[in-house]
């Protein structure tokens, strides 16, 4: 299903086809006072007509308040859904089903936000010239648009200009260029919205931002310009796509870009490919509020999984990785490495960072594969920002105005600005990028830790995708949460992809396929999520014309060394009662409370003694699924006998009996946490 968004007389409008008046269904609001239908509002008690409902030209099949009155929906014949104030009859939004996956939502004034594959499917239409959406995403790209409408995200809408009147982008003709030379002659033409930068891709990665140079008169009829191709990244001997995207003035409107081949001289070398790999995983960082638990872990997980996979499928001295990871428990090289395959470990330092592309530039060929892996903090630079910052581990603030300044910048984070011109060095073609980062500190409730990831953030990765051609794959989709599961042991988008790694994603059973993989971490996600009280949506970003590829082959020896940790038991806040005082005189609970917590998170955790994993300790009431200890005890001189009763959803799976002595309350609490974790276990 494709929509048009027609614009007529050069103003954008949404045409549909119209339908008799009154038609659809009628509906009251919430206190029963106002009845919607026949395109009027009606007060109930009177019959009065309090006002008309415009936008009648919508053809309706249905009506409907939301729960406080304050919004009216109409669905309609055609798929989509129409949403207004009922107050003011002002319009809010435009909701588009495009087909089972994909949607659009469209505000008046031009904003939207959609799926990936609903960028690319609807269009306006000026006269014969039409705009898809992705054409429009420098300025109107909301992603949240709705959550920031209906209120249920508190952050703002950018200011934009309404989408009013179109402003095409310039005309561009593309002389064709010989095979013995690198110059790339281009003629603009104004088409009425001035001329404005030119980007110059090549095989889909940014050789140009901008090559109008400073000589471009914006407001002239026509320019000529020449870029010389002699540094870009190509296969000699072989057809690689020259692409040139024009924008209008206010830089606002592209095009979809002009395509071109070109051959250059040479012979292509048939060399099979190499996989080269980067992956941070950053859990500390200089301020330890920062601190993250499982990133680190995260980190070094990802790079056992990946050395698995990439030495079966492209051989042990093709595989280059780079591991940049804090310490964190168990944190070890991987274990799968022969003395052919390139792997080092660096602090995760900004310089270090630098270091290890560098290296990948200086070796990489277009046949190669890149791979990127960055688990952490990740920030906008503010309101509207679309710099994106990944922060290193001299990091000490995630504060946007702290971030505003160049200095701290360029000492603590990696910005996606810089991000560009390092992969633009890099010429291999086939590239990943997986991004699991956060915007927010450890969460007080230690069952789960944020990586919060909002529209800004969104818009920063889908304009560094555009510039560079990754495949992307973000932890969370605009205003919600990625979490840091202590149930999983990691992070849950890096536990989807080990898992999917594993078996559970591999194509013909065996092969590493990334479009194969990344769209099982996103439907994967959402479910691990919910099942621990929360909502994570990933975001996959590819591409428009480039294929899948391979990153791995595992037999099935192989799939067992993808390292994919068992998920643990939980256990909530202990009560305990002296049943001769009524209150727990000895502090049993407060003891225990610490030891669990010790146990879960503290340097002994892993796995109990009989094998198990170790149970992760909750500081809440109630979770579902989990287990509730609920004990008392009797003192008699020094003795003290304690009964512990275990409840999971209010069903009884434990009983727990201890002795010990009121001299050794520690003991006491070490003898009642190993069978606990016995009688857990066992269920």
């Amino acid at each position: 299903m494709c929509l048009q968004l027609h614009l007529q007389a050069q103003k954008p409008e949404l045409v549909v086809q119209t339908g008799p008046e009154g038609s659809g269904r009628l509906a009251f609001s919430p206190d029963g006072k106002v009845l919607a239908g026949a395109g009027k509002l009606w007060d109930v008690a009177t019959g009065r007509e309090l006002r008309p409902i415009t936008h009648t030209e919508w053809q309706g099949t249905s009506l409907a308040f939301s729960p406080d009155g304050k919004i009216l929906a109409r669905s309609n014949s055609d798929g989509t859904i129409k949403l207004w104030e009922a107050e003011t009859d002002k319009w809010l939004v435009t909701l588009f089903a495009l087909d089972q996956d994909d949607w659009a939502v469209i505000t008046p004034d031009g904003r939207f936000d959609a799926s990936p594959g609903g960028l690319n499917l609807m269009h306006y239409a000026v006269g014969l010239e039409t705009i898809d959406l992705t054409q429009l995403k420098e300025r109107y790209y909301e992603p949240g648009l709705l959550q920031k409408l209906l209120a249920f995200n508190n952050q703002p809408l950018r200011d934009v200009t309404a989408f009013t009147e179109v402003k095409l982008f310039p005309n561009v003709e593309v002389q064709p260029l010989t095979p013995d030379s690198t110059k790339l002659n281009l003629t603009l033409t104004n088409r009425g919205g001035g001329i404005g930068r030119v980007q110059v891709f090549v095989n889909d990665k940014e050789l140009a931002a901008d090559a109008r140079g400073p000589s471009v008169n914006p407001n002239a009829q026509e320019a000529k310009l020449t870029v010389d191709l002699a540094n870009a990244h190509v296969i000699p001997g072989q057809p690689n796509e020259i692409r040139v995207v024009t924008w209008n003035a206010e830089n606002y409107l592209s095009s979809r870009g002009v395509k071109s081949l070109w051959t250059p001289p040479g012979q292509a070398k048939l060399e099979p490919p190499t996989l080269y790999a980067i992956v941070g995983g950053i859990s500390s960082y200089a301020a330890p509020h920062l601190g993250l638990r499982f990133a680190a872990k995260d980190g070094q997980d990802m790079a056992q999984a990946l050395l698995v996979g990439a030495k079966r499928l492209f051989g042990t001295d093709k595989v280059h990785l780079t591991l940049l990871a804090t310490a964190a428990d168990g944190l070890s090289s991987p274990t799968t490495l022969s003395p052919q395959m390139s792997f080092k470990t660096l602090t995760p330092a900004k310089a270090n960072f630098r270091q290890a592309f560098a290296e990948v530039a200086g070796k990489a060929k277009p046949q190669d594969i890149f791979i990127i892996y960055l688990a952490g903090h990740g920030v906008t630079l503010g309101r509207g920002s679309d710099e994106y910052c990944y922060l290193t581990q001299e990091a000490r603030s995630t504060d946007a105005t702290v971030l505003a300044d160049p200095g701290v910048r360029a000492q603590t984070v990696i910005t996606s600005s810089e991000i560009v011109e390092w992969i633009k060095a890099i010429a291999a073609q086939k590239q990943v990028m997986v991004l699991d980062t956060c915007a927010a500190g450890a969460a007080a409730v230690r069952l789960v830790e944020r990586r919060d990831l909002d529209g800004d953030q969104i818009r920063a990765i889908e304009r560094l995708k555009d510039r560079t051609g990754f495949h992307v794959l973000m932890g969370s989709a605009a205003d919600a949460v990625s979490y840091e599961a202590s149930q999983y042991g990691q992070g849950l988008l890096t536990y989807a992809l080990l898992r999917g790694m594993r078996g559970a994603a591999l194509k013909d059973d065996m092969y590493i396929d990334v479009s194969r993989l990344f769209q099982y971490a996103k439907d994967e996600v959402p479910k691990l999520a919910s099942s621990i009280g929360g909502i994570q949506d990933p975001r996959y970003i590819a591409p428009l014309e480039a294929a899948s590829f391979d990153i791995g082959l595992l037999q099935s020896q192989d799939k067992q060394q993808i390292p994919l940790a068992l998920m643990r038991p939980l256990v909530l806040r202990p009560v305990m009662t002296n049943t001769e005082e009524g209150y727990d005189s000895l502090e049993l609970a407060k003891e225990l409370r610490r030891r669990l917590n010790e146990e879960s998170y503290g340097q002994v955790r892993g796995r109990t003694s009989s094998g198990q994993p170790a149970p992760i300790y909750v500081d809440a009431e109630e979770m579902p699924g989990a287990v509730r200890p609920t004990g008392t005890y009797q003192i008699e001189g020094e003795r003290v006998r304690v009964r512990l009763v275990l409840r999971k959803d209010r069903t009884t799976v434990g009983d727990v009996q201890v002795t010990g002595s009121t001299k050794d309350v520690r003991g006491l609490v070490e003898q009642i946490v190993i069978k606990l974790n016995q009688a857990i276990g066992q269920n």
